[in-house]
């Protein structure tokens, strides 16, 4: 592993009284081709200047647990057992940080991709989190569940489907889906992020003054997107949405000062964006 995504890592922030934990699911390789509207030059010199070699991008796959109000909110639950040897450490990672699976009252869903849904299920098929609630977008279970959709979709979305057909049966009537902008819990609200999926979410944090926006996939890597906002990746289901969406993010979280957190920015995720020569750029923020 390259280090960007730390295999069963925990690292700890707290949003005033709101503790937040990023766990890290591991990381995976992707192939820097699947940005298509990049110039290959400055695609290829961006990733160059991060250290990375030929045509392999090394993504961090992170999840967070969000402590509010009594209540322990796990936001993604990484890969399991869906995909390869170098992810699916999210279990791990909760052992780590003192969190059993059935101590986990809601798993809320930023979207149904593989590397944050397949760790819904344990490999034996039961859910992984036994008494958790299941909580995701309105737009984004309509998706999923849509199978005249699906016959349109192609076959490499197929595990995809399959994998949250499976996660929506199993949780059963712990399916509860969210409007953009409810509040989920105690200081923890849903916000739109569409473009990426239909139904594509992040997670405003806030107690005593202090804001964190776990903000899902909005960047993907981070070598890019922050200088090309307006790079799409291959598995954005729109990909002008998904730019469009993240063109805004960038310009509201530089100019508040927000902090936010990734599921795919160098593990933990935690900093803060700021303009940098006509684009933007991250700080990492420290953990404990």
């Amino acid at each position: 592993m390259s280090g960007q995504g730390r295999a069963g890592a925990v690292a700890r922030r707290r949003v005033g009284t709101i503790e937040v934990v990023a766990l890290g699911d591991g990381e995976l390789d992707i192939a820097a081709s699947l940005f298509g509207d990049a110039d290959p030059d400055e695609r290829t010199r961006l990733a160059r200047a991060a250290g990375f070699g030929g045509d392999a991008i090394p993504l961090s796959i992170n999840t967070f647990a969000i402590l509010t109000g009594g209540r322990t909110l796990l936001v993604d639950a990484g890969s399991g057992t869906m995909r390869g040897p170098t992810e699916g450490f999210t279990g791990r990672a909760l052992a780590a940080a003192g969190i059993a699976p059935d101590g986990v009252d809601a798993v809320l869903m930023t979207h149904m991709h593989g590397d944050h849904a397949g760790g819904l299920r344990l490999a034996s098929g039961e859910a992984a989190f036994p008494g958790a609630e299941l909580r995701l977008a309105r737009a984004e279970l309509a998706f999923w569940s849509d199978a005249a959709l699906e016959a349109r979709m192609p076959d490499r979305m197929a595990p995809t489907f399959a994998n949250a057909r499976a996660c929506f049966a199993l949780y059963g009537d712990r399916v509860r889906p969210f409007a953009p902008g409810e509040r989920i819990a105690p200081g923890v609200t849903a916000v739109d992020l569409p473009g990426h999926t239909p139904g594509h979410s992040g997670f405003l944090v806030e107690d005593g003054g202090e804001r964190l926006l776990v903000w899902a996939d909005v960047v993907h890597v981070a070598a890019f997107q922050f200088a090309h906002p307006e790079w799409t990746i291959g598995f954005d289901v729109d990909g002008a949405a998904a730019a469009a969406t993240r063109s805004r993010l960038l310009a509201e979280v530089s100019e508040s000062g927000l902090a936010v957190a990734g599921m795919h920015l160098p593990f933990p995720g935690f900093g803060t964006v700021r303009r940098e020569a006509g684009a933007y750029a991250f700080a990492a923020a420290a953990t404990r």
